[in-house]
């Protein structure tokens, strides 16, 4: 079973994605934590990914992601299943998507939309830290209590990622509204869609994806 993962920031995609590679032993392929570990790099293609994921907020040009994608299709054994995280966010992305998945003999099987409202989108990305030290999330509230604190695993110090401001949110959130949204009604058109409510529990996000996985829908 090959599975993708899609929604707005904030919604748990990470987590369900986490959560599902684990019970059905898939392999995970996180194309935006690679993006911006890339984005660190001190290169041309780094400095190109950081202006478009930082600076203008926008989404990485399909030409990256294509040759990125085909690199980490051709690392796996066919027989692998995988779990995409975050991909295919635009129409062109899809049908490369899809015809890169065939000729590595694979297809997918679901793609499954965690929705979340604008409001708790901002909510939850502005309680999101980060160490910089373990790389660990940490949600105020829940894991601190400040953002004066160290991180509770490694006492490393702790920062707000640059893609996690108010106005790079916004314009991610405009992106994925006029460029993912159409990817998710195509998909939907193929019988593909799993849709969930991602306002609930982590626990009952998953079950709901579990059951849908399950009855086919």
């Amino acid at each position: 079973m090959n599975l993708v993962i899609l929604g707005p920031q904030g919604s748990g995609k990470d987590t369900q994605t986490e959560m599902l590679a684990e019970k059905f032993s898939l392999e995970r392929v996180n194309m935006g934590n690679f993006m911006r570990e890339v984005a660190k790099l001190d290169t041309p293609l780094g400095k190109e990914i950081y202006q478009y994921q930082n600076v203008a907020g926008a989404m990485v040009p399909s030409r990256i992601l294509k040759e990125v994608l085909g690199i980490k299709l051709a690392s796996f054994a066919r027989e692998q299943n995988i779990i995409f995280e975050g991909v295919p966010r635009t129409m062109e992305q899809a049908e490369y998507f899809d015809r890169i998945l065939l000729e590595s003999g694979r297809h997918v099987d679901k793609i499954v939309y965690i929705n979340i409202p604008e409001e708790e989108t901002l909510k939850r990305i502005s309680k999101r830290w980060m160490c910089q030290k373990c790389k660990r999330i940490l949600i105020k509230g829940k894991d601190i209590q400040s953002e004066e604190e160290k991180c509770p695993d490694c006492a490393g110090e702790i920062m707000q990622r640059i893609d996690d401001t108010k106005e790079v949110i916004m314009k991610r959130l405009k992106v994925f509204q006029n460029e993912t949204i159409p990817v998710i009604k195509h998909y939907k058109k193929q019988g593909k869609l799993v849709e969930v409510d991602g306002c609930q529990t982590i626990e009952k996000v998953f079950q709901d994806i579990l059951s849908r996985l399950d009855s086919g829908c």
